[in-house]
């Protein structure tokens, strides 16, 4: 379950740094939101996927 998780955020990252909105979605809480929405029947992933993202997206 986990790893299909994680191929959606690796989608919306490259998606988001091809149209140049990655800092934004990053810092605006957009990001947090959507791994919030992924894990809503999950919430223990929920931390772990915050930190993927972060550091997946070159913040890390």
């Amino acid at each position: 379950m986990i790893h299909k998780i994680m191929d959606k955020i690796d989608r919306v990252i490259a998606q988001k740094r091809e149209s140049g909105e990655l800092d934004a979605w990053l810092s605006n809480g957009t990001a947090h939101r959507y791994c919030r929405e992924l894990t809503e029947s999950r919430q223990h992933y929920y931390p772990a996927l915050l930190l993927y993202v972060e550091r997946h997206a070159g913040n890390g």
